[in-house]
């Protein structure tokens, strides 16, 4: 006894008063809690019966006299711990189900009452637990690890239903219920090779969740950050203006009154107006940023060029369908040089998987060195890119399309063969499930 009472008493004033629906976590503390004083004995046996002795021998009345004072001490130890276990239950308790339980006595009576009416295994549980699982969705309002700690809470209380479960089922189920802004971490893991269990998304979530922390608190200092402008202090020495490009051809070496690329500039002198870059109906001027030097042409292999406003092709033979250009179309390159369109046409492109891709207006540029495709069109036409690890992945409405890898320092994308089919559409690009070849 001296030892039970000397014992240090578990907190339970965080404990949340029993309403109903929190009985199986309320129960459990609580039996934990007893355990610990050595009273939950109470909870699963009867009251100690009374001991009737018919020994009628007045040699052994001594003997008869001790049995009757240790029944009666265990009696009031029993009493004594029936109080205490009822005073807890009652305590922890709404008001309601107070009223209710507040005639037992008997703190078993109280306790099988209340695991009859809330802990009873029943279908419509089960049917409970179940929905609750499958409508799991994380939102961006609520912190990550908060969620993912919720999700593990109805997982287990479907396995506890006696349902089993794969861990990597458990994984991906979470992984389809990623917030929006999580979207390019799910694409990620979905195309990585490895399954991952429940408990190894979670340490990833963790630490994807730190790095966002991290970058969020970067975007804050910068933005905290205001550069004080001296009003009074002239600088020293000359200012310099700094020079922009010439609104005709581009370059920076002159103004656009001195080009000579300029209307009327060289007729004057008798001589050809040289081409333009911005010489398309519509005014827009195609550009490639893409600069090479010293490099072998390889005009099979496929460039993605995010810097690039048009798709070119420097291979006639690649082409599916082509029309010669007569309008004198120029392409403006990033070293500051233009290069005439002899044609254009559409290309199409099989892709890993048995994905097509075809590309449409496709112009054709015999005097690069390389086949060119604008990441700029792709992403208009709603494809999705993503670089990472020295490759991309493309995709499309959460699909996979087609993959690349860099090399040399470009992205080359995994092109299986060029499809020679027919296949019409208006787009500059698309995708088709498969094409007989």
């Amino acid at each position: 006894m001296a030892t039970t009472l000397n014992k240090t008493l578990p907190d339970l004033s965080k404990l949340e008063p029993l309403d109903g629906n929190n009985y199986k976590c309320w129960s459990h503390k609580l039996l934990v809690f007893f355990e610990q004083l050595e009273v939950d004995y109470v909870l699963f046996n009867e009251h100690p019966a009374d001991v009737v002795s018919n020994t009628t021998n007045v040699a052994d009345s001594s003997n008869i006299t001790a049995t009757v004072v240790a029944d009666n001490a265990a009696k009031k130890k029993f009493e004594k711990d029936n109080k205490t276990i009822r005073g807890h239950l009652l305590n922890h308790m709404t008001n309601t189900l107070f009223d209710l339980c507040i005639n037992y006595k008997s703190a078993k009576v109280i306790w099988d009452s209340l695991e009859k009416k809330y802990g009873a295994d029943n279908a419509g549980e089960k049917k409970h637990v179940i929905e609750k699982w499958i409508k799991f969705q994380m939102v961006d309002d609520k912190p990550i690890m908060e969620q993912v700690h919720e999700y593990e809470n109805l997982t287990a209380d479907v396995l506890n239903e006696v349902m089993k479960m794969c861990e990597i089922l458990q994984a991906n189920v979470l992984l389809e219920n990623f917030s929006p802004s999580w979207s390019d971490y799910m694409n990620q893991l979905k195309y990585t090779k490895k399954n991952l269990t429940l408990q190894e998304l979670t340490s990833h979530m963790r630490t994807e969740e730190a790095n966002c922390l991290k970058v969020k608190q970067k975007k804050g200092q910068k933005k905290g950050y205001v550069k004080k402008q001296n009003y009074f202090n002239k600088p020293e020495g000359q200012i310099q203006k700094s020079k922009g490009p010439c609104y005709v051809c581009g370059k920076i070496v002159h103004k656009d009154f001195q080009c000579n690329q300029r209307q009327g500039q060289s007729s004057k002198k008798g001589g050809k107006i040289p081409p333009q870059a911005n010489l398309t109906e519509s005014g827009d001027v195609i550009t490639v940023v893409i600069v090479e030097a010293n490099m072998v042409a390889n005009k099979t292999d496929w460039i993605l060029d995010t810097g690039a406003s048009r798709h070119l092709c420097a291979n006639k033979e690649l082409f599916h369908d082509f029309e010669e250009s007569t309008d004198g179309e120029c392409v403006y390159m990033g070293n500051s040089t233009t290069v005439g369109v002899i044609g254009k046409g559409k290309v199409l492109l099989k892709l890993t998987f048995g994905k097509a891709l075809a590309l449409n207006n496709v112009l054709y540029v015999p005097s690069i060195c390389r086949n060119l495709v604008s990441g700029a069109l792709l992403k208009k036409a709603g494809l999705k890119l993503i670089f990472e690890s020295n490759k991309i992945v493309i995709s499309r409405g959460g699909d996979f399309v087609g993959k690349g890898y860099l090399n040399g320092g470009l992205f080359v994308l995994n092109i299986v063969q060029e499809i020679t089919s027919n296949v019409s559409t208006s787009n500059s690009a698309y995708i088709a499930e498969s094409i007989d070849l």
